[in-house]
């Protein structure tokens, strides 16, 4: 389990990859280093946050751009086919994907759900409402949690957990 700077370090490099200009990058880095006593690097839209916990890489995408998938990404997790990945964050081994598609919330919801269920995963935990919902699913010593949302362009927005249970 994580402690607390471990944490606080994340939640900083989220900040520093939406920092705009390098004065902000510097002064939030150093900030994050003193109060946490982890080592951030910053290299253009990489975010690398090192602590005695672990390790945290997070990539955000330029506005309107993406990012690669980690190679390391499972295959069989299903993403939209037409999907724009905002940023990836890998926590030691977990990673976190927040992806756009111009599909609509209610069809993407449905989408997911059966194209994991067809990959073989279990589903744990379906909610929905208007506006949005979640998916967990397991398989073997894996899970998967999509969180989905309307966004304000009419399409959807996700964020995909991925993890290994620990041995």
């Amino acid at each position: 389990m994580f402690n607390r700077p471990f944490f606080t370090a994340l939640v900083a490099a989220s900040l520093l990859l939406s920092a705009c200009q390098k004065a902000q990058d510097a002064a939030v880095a150093a900030a994050v280093e003193r109060a946490t006593g982890a080592k951030v690097d910053k290299n253009s839209q990489q975010v690398t946050v090192k602590t005695e916990q672990g390790v945290l890489q997070s990539t955000a995408a330029e506005e309107g751009q993406s990012v690669p998938l980690p190679a390391n990404f499972p295959s069989d997790i299903y993403l939209p086919d037409q999907h724009r990945i905002a940023s990836v964050m890998d926590v030691s081994g977990a990673q976190v994907i927040n992806i756009s598609t111009p599909a609509a919330m209610t069809a993407v919801f449905n989408t997911v759900g059966q194209n994991m269920e067809k990959s073989g995963w279990k589903r744990e935990m379906a909610m929905q409402s208007g506006d949005g919902g979640s998916l967990a699913f397991s398989k073997e010593k894996r899970n998967a949690v999509y969180y989905i949302a309307k966004n304000e362009n009419g399409g959807t927005d996700l964020t995909i957990n991925s993890a290994q249970e620990p041995e």
